[in-house]
């Protein structure tokens, strides 16, 4: 993997995705620019569903993905939402991270032509299995569902957790649009009837709402 550096900083890397923290830093850290309020901004959700949609069912595209713990704590991001957050700081900076990042490709080998064919694996999960995968997905939902309507009073009292709940709605709601395809391929055989089993009825209105997870829509802010 080749190094990102900016303006003689080095980014860290983190599963293809790049550091805001340290973009933050190169750009001169100041506190109107920092990560969490750039990512808390509805056009940079909008923007990262866009991104999330264009993945293909089974093999997800993360946009971003935030660390909280351990060596390398950052909010870590794809080259799109990079350069988007380096215009969103300044016209500048973001000729700065764009020549950095044409340097950077520069430099990388060339990929084959052929690549290796997706690999496969077939399972045999009971209904039970199934029921439990769909109930977890359907449980986060509702956690990132209460956790932004938190958000606008946390906002107005200049809560500490403020950011953290910008952070928590940002990454999950766009882990569960990215898992909602799979979701539904695993449910599909299953139907909403007025006396069937009352823990599908419960969820999969949920699941097959593709509307439900997007950004301006009933969850409004992820």
């Amino acid at each position: 993997m080749s190094n990102l550096q900016i303006l003689s900083s080095s980014i860290r890397q983190l599963d293809n995705l790049y550091s805001l923290t340290d973009l933050h830093k190169a750009s001169g850290g100041e506190q109107k620019h920092k990560p969490a309020l750039f990512l808390s901004n509805q056009q940079t959700k909008d923007l990262i569903a866009e991104i999330e949609q264009e993945s293909k069912v089974g093999i997800p595209t993360l946009a971003v993905k935030t660390v909280r713990g351990g060596k390398n704590p950052s909010s870590y991001a794809c080259e799109e939402l990079v350069l988007a957050y380096a215009t969103w700081i300044s016209p500048k900076f973001h000729l700065v991270v764009l020549r950095a990042f044409l340097a950077m490709h520069r430099n990388e080998p060339k990929q084959l032509a052929l690549s290796e064919p997706e690999k496969k694996y077939p399972f045999n999960l009971a209904e039970d299995d199934l029921q439990e995968i769909a109930w977890d997905w359907f449980a986060l939902v509702k956690c990132v569902e209460f956790t932004n309507y938190l958000i606008p009073a946390l906002d107005n009292i200049q809560s500490k957790f403020a950011a953290q709940a910008h952070s928590i709605v940002s990454e999950y709601g766009s882990m569960l649009r990215r898992h909602q395809p799979l979701i539904q391929k695993l449910t599909a055989d299953f139907k909403v009837e007025m006396w069937g089993n009352e823990n599908w009825n419960r969820i999969l209105p949920t699941i097959r709402d593709n509307d439900i997870l997007r950004p301006k829509h009933r969850l409004g802010g992820f």
